[in-house]
């Protein structure tokens, strides 16, 4: 199965470019719904398209929410649904970002572009799963445990209570619980969730982002999305 959510297809730099410590390491493409967001203590905003989100901004959806989040270096995309709560974190250098999100309860699906420098982690109280470059559900109940649901590629799940680890490839789940257990199965095709704009037809959009840094230089980044 293969799914295509983001293309960049413009990148202008305008003098030097940006400083890492600008910290700009995403930005929100979709918001349907309740979203919100947390920069630091300030209390939670209304979340809206286009927002350029910064290491360790918390967002969470409501009951009727949904958000999709995509990194500024590459193709890695969040699509997050209801009732989910999770920081997004990430660490700049030049060329590319090590990215992280940490869910505490939800539902998410990662599409992770190839990665430059490291792997991506998707976090939970109960497990870690780390990524080069694939896609995947990852689906946390803090009473229950976690399901990895394998789309493409390879995800290695790591249980946070023994560090057991196992691969979940296309068409597999991964179970991690809170017992330290860790096992996969086939996936049952009725578990696969769904999200708000799978099902989206119709032209491209288009985000401009223009991102400054601390000595006034500018990068332009125009996103075509579906």
């Amino acid at each position: 199965m293969k799914n295509r959510f983001v293309t960049l297809i413009l990148l202008v730099t305008v003098g030097a470019s940006l400083s890492p410590a600008a910290a700009k390491i995403a930005v929100v493409t979709k918001v349907k719904g309740l979203v919100e967001m947390e920069r630091g203590t300030s209390g939670f905003n209304v979340l809206k398209p286009g927002v350029i989100l910064e290491d360790g901004d918390r967002l969470r959806t409501g009951s009727n929410g949904f958000t999709a989040v995509i990194y500024i270096d590459d193709k890695s995309l969040l699509k997050i649904k209801e009732d989910t709560e999770i920081v997004i974190s990430g660490k700049r250098d030049v060329n590319s970002i090590s990215k992280e999100a940490n869910i505490s309860h939800g539902t998410l699906r990662a599409s992770v572009g190839k990665q430059k420098k490291g792997e991506f982690v998707v976090k939970s109280p109960t497990s870690v799963a780390s990524v080069k470059g694939t896609v995947f559900d990852f689906i946390s109940d803090p009473d229950g445990g976690d399901q990895i649901i394998g789309i493409e590629g390879i995800v290695a799940l790591t249980n946070s209570l023994t560090g057991a680890t196992i691969d979940i490839t296309e068409g597999l789940t991964g179970f991690s619980d809170l017992d330290g257990s860790l096992n996969s199965a086939p996936t049952d095709p009725s578990s696969i969730p769904t999200y708000p704009d799978d099902e989206e037809a119709g032209g491209s959009s288009f985000l401009k982002i223009i991102l400054e840094g601390p000595d006034g230089n500018e990068k332009t980044i125009i996103i075509e999305y579906q």
